[in-house]
């Protein structure tokens, strides 16, 4: 058998061997937390992940990517429409109409932003009927006068699916008496819930002409609202349109986009998520630190054994081998039962029993009240290749010290 290979085999047959009470117990910690630091890396990195796509699936596809709003009402928002289609970054446009109102039932009264909207359109650019727990976004046709409510407004006022609510909104145009409010009765036909606290209670959506009749607009609308390809994109496609829009109308017009609002929020979760893996990271370190210890002591309980292998012709290299392959071991061993048990774990969160439990525990008081998961691949490829990395390249150190044993000074003591 060739030499390189002699020394893999003696590295195996040292740890096969029996070992001193807390010298084996230094190899089993050393298994522990390198499979402990992966597996805990795993889940942690694909619950953040899990949260960054809940957070861009149902908040950020819920809320528009950007709108294109007029000082005024704007009139020809069907020709600024056929303009921004051009787009080919732009795969969602729809107008709407925005107002502050407020909504009473039986007594109970809540304030509300009520949005006229077309439901053809808004399927372009919102998810919300993807979150309808009971009803449809379709039903918000012409004339119909419904109205589709929150979870939490319908709870707070009391109102299911069917009764009938009263919708008041300020009238902007005054009369020789002043001010006043225009109020109109509408049948609730749809109830959502899509998890945010700020859209399931301050968002209520009605039929856009219904809404432009109360408000006396004559068919002008708010805005037009706007969905990308790469919501990433938001702010500078956003100014793009703008300019695109301005160039048919004669209106000055704004635009807006997600990040004003949720960008910080989005960040906060990105950056949380690289600071909370640096510092799980720490476990692999301590897990080098423990095979650089087991090395040690191994090499110390094993002196006479390498003074007679140097004695019999085995060079410094071969011997550093040598415990580079305990080392190698070890990291290969206790990466995977990492990874094993990481995606048991990540799979047992994702499971129905766990957000059937979450949800009993929350109560609908968190914004996701389950664990959401999102194991990705490269993320996985790269939490193993730098446990081997890091836990492997620590043995040099080790071996090195190996290497420098001299047999007559070992032997003499034999």
């Amino acid at each position: 058998m060739a030499l390189k290979d002699l020394s893999f085999l003696i590295a195996i047959r040292f740890l096969k061997s029996k070992k001193t009470g807390f010298l084996s117990f230094v190899t089993a910690l050393s298994y522990t937390c390198v499979a402990l630091g992966v597996a805990v890396l795993i889940v942690v990195t694909s619950v953040m992940n899990g949260f960054e796509r809940e957070l861009r699936e149902r908040i950020l596809n819920t809320i528009p990517h950007a709108s294109i709003q007029g000082i005024r009402p704007i009139e020809n928002w069907e020709t600024i429409y056929s303009e921004l289609k051009k787009n080919e970054e732009i795969i969602g446009i729809a107008p709407f109409i925005e107002s502050q109102s407020l909504l009473t039932h039986q007594g109970e009264v809540f304030g509300t932003k009520i949005f006229g909207v077309l439901p053809e359109y808004e399927a372009s650019v919102s998810v919300v009927n993807d979150f309808m727990l009971q009803g449809s976004m379709d039903s918000l046709q012409k004339n119909s006068f419904n109205i589709v409510l929150g979870l939490t407004q319908s709870r707070l006022l009391g109102a299911g699916l069917g009764d009938e609510i009263a919708l008041m909104i300020p009238d902007v145009n005054s009369s020789f008496a002043g001010y006043f409010p225009r109020l109109k009765t509408f049948t609730v036909s749809g109830i959502f819930r899509v998890g945010s606290p700020d859209l399931d209670q301050t968002n209520a959506f009605i039929n856009i002409n219904d809404l432009s009749l109360l408000m006396s607009l004559d068919e002008k609308v708010t805005g037009l609202r706007l969905k990308f390809d790469d919501l990433f994109k938001a702010n500078s496609l956003s100014l793009l349109a703008l300019t695109d829009a301005e160039t048919v109308s004669d209106q000055l017009l704004i635009s807006d986009d997600w990040t004003n609002v949720y960008g910080s929020l989005f960040e906060a979760i990105m950056q949380e998520r690289v600071l909370v893996g640096l510092l799980l990271f720490l476990i692999i370190v301590v897990a080098a630190f423990n095979i650089i210890s087991m090395l040690i002591m191994m090499i110390n309980d094993k002196r006479s054994q390498l003074a007679i292998l140097k004695t019999i012709g085995m060079s410094n290299f071969e011997i550093q081998k040598i415990f580079v392959y305990l080392g190698a071991v070890i990291s290969i061993i206790g990466t995977l039962i990492g990874f094993v048990i990481g995606l048991l774990v990540t799979y047992f969160l994702s499971t129905d029993y766990m957000e059937a439990l979450l949800s009993f525990l929350m109560r609908d008081s968190y914004f996701i009240n389950y664990f959401p998961t999102d194991i990705r691949w490269n993320w996985i490829s790269i939490i193993m290749l730098s446990s081997l990395i890091m836990t492997i390249s620590v043995c040099l150190y080790p071996a090195r010290l190996a290497s420098k044993i001299f047999p007559s000074q070992v032997l003499r003591n034999e």
